[in-house]
């Protein structure tokens, strides 16, 4: 897996680059202290998982991730910030990043975080939305299943699958099946969709 860091704070950069290598020592980790220079790397390779800081010098927030996404449109997108207003936090999805990950998270919390990531989830912290989302999943899509629903929440918190079939009891691949109904009804195509539509709707994840 190939993963490019952007972040122009030196130390946050080479602890990041630490704990993904603790994750998964095979992980081939790119650092880049700013979004230019983030946008030129993603022309010279592929990366699997781009993580971007939000407040940087030079190109910055909505237009560095615009910037990303565009030069790497195949590539998740994952935001970092020490802000986690709930506005920040629906901008950064609403321009298409794959997850947000608060830079103030506990050390155990950072690292369910990145790994949730990592491993193809979708990771938002919990209560984010909060103030500004007041529906619940069954309120914004009422056609869906309790069970659905129930997969639905579980999905919106970043769970792997594995551990949402752990979670309520059923199998993996009841999990998948679940999950082809929901995109289905949703009219998305995966699970990073079905979040921003879940942001969209005003759904609450916490």
């Amino acid at each position: 897996m190939r993963v490019l860091v952007c972040d122009d704070h030196s130390l946050f950069r080479e602890g990041l680059r630490l704990l993904l290598e603790k994750l998964d020592a095979s992980m081939e980790v790119t650092l880049t202290g700013s979004a230019e220079e983030a946008v030129a790397a993603t022309k010279d390779g592929t990366f699997d998982l781009i993580l971007m800081d939000w407040h940087m010098e030079g190109l910055a927030g909505t237009h560095a991730l615009e910037a990303l996404r565009e030069s790497a449109p195949l590539t998740r997108v994952v935001v970092l910030s020490g802000d986690r207003n709930a506005e920040l936090v629906r901008s950064a999805i609403d321009f298409g990043a794959a997850g947000f990950i608060p830079k103030d998270s506990p050390p155990a919390q950072l690292m369910t975080a990145v790994k949730t990531i990592a491993d193809g989830g979708v990771y938002l912290p919990t209560g984010a939305l909060a103030p500004i989302q007041t529906r619940d999943v069954r309120d914004a899509f009422p056609t869906l299943t309790e069970r659905q629903a129930d997969v639905l929440r579980a999905a919106l918190r970043g769970n792997s699958n594995k551990l949402i079939a752990r979670q309520l009891g059923i199998s993996d691949g009841t999990v998948k099946t679940h999950l082809r109904a929901i995109y289905q009804e949703l009219g998305t195509r995966n699970r990073t969709e079905a979040v921003y539509m879940a942001a969209e709707q005003g759904v609450r994840i916490s």
